[in-house]
């Protein structure tokens, strides 16, 4: 099923080991192997690979039953990894245990036409940020099983470190997730996943102990993003 904006059950929701960690994602096929991108942090403790992943996945025309569901088993060899950028490709093989509990109905899955490159990404233009921000569900305000959507822009490009940056918030469990980049006639693209968002730091000094001081972190509304682009040329290698 092609991604569509009315659709985007494309994003994954990932619980690591039993929920000890969770974030977002997206699936994507490539010569009939499925994988899911997301950022490394959601499968990483620190430099340590966790081990069992769930994956759920569902739209916005059925109900939880017509859901996509699936577990893993990851280790090194599943789970690629690119130095020090924030973020993994996982191979969803059943040589590493991959269970699909539930195969789902309508749920779209993204291909390689369906993603862009970081030359790509202009500035000024429209996004999407898809994921499950499960920092939010303190009560029943909406279907924690489906992703929220932020819209937003593409607030710059950081061409030394490769990043770019969008101005939408981003709460926590929605690492990973998808930056979805819309042109003028509503064609979509897959850009980027998101890693981190940009601090707004203040910091306050005693007036009688100038050496004491503290420094407090919020969201500033911006998030640091990660383009595609090494992610989808090791996948086209196989």
């Amino acid at each position: 099923m092609p991604i569509t904006i009315e659709n985007f059950s494309v994003s994954t929701f990932l619980s690591v080991d039993f929920g000890d960690s969770s974030g977002s994602g997206f699936r994507i096929n490539h010569n009939g192997c499925d994988y899911i991108i997301t950022a490394k942090h959601v499968v990483y403790n620190k430099n340590v690979l966790l081990s069992d992943l769930w994956i759920k996945s569902r739209n916005y025309f059925g109900d939880e039953t017509e859901g996509y569901s699936a577990k893993i088993n990851l280790s090194t060899e599943n789970v690629l990894t690119f130095d020090d950028l924030d973020v993994v490709v996982i191979k969803l093989d059943i040589q590493f245990n991959y269970e699909i509990e539930n195969a789902g109905t309508d749920i779209s899955i993204a291909s390689i036409e369906d993603t862009s490159n970081f030359e790509s990404i202009l500035i000024g233009a429209n996004i999407f940020l898809v994921g499950f921000p499960s920092s939010l569900t303190v009560d029943d305000f909406y279907d924690v099983d489906r992703p929220l959507l932020r819209t937003g822009i593409i607030a710059g490009k950081n061409i030394g470190n490769h990043t770019f940056v969008v101005d939408s918030v981003a709460y926590y469990g929605v690492s990973g997730g998808p930056i979805v980049q819309i042109d003028v006639e509503r064609n979509i693209k897959i850009v980027g996943v998101v890693s981190r968002f940009v601090p707004f730091i203040t910091e306050w000094k005693n007036k009688h102990e100038s050496s004491i001081s503290r420094q407090d972190f919020f969201n500033s509304g911006y998030a640091v993003c990660l383009p595609l682009d090494r992610l989808i040329e090791r996948i086209l290698q196989g």
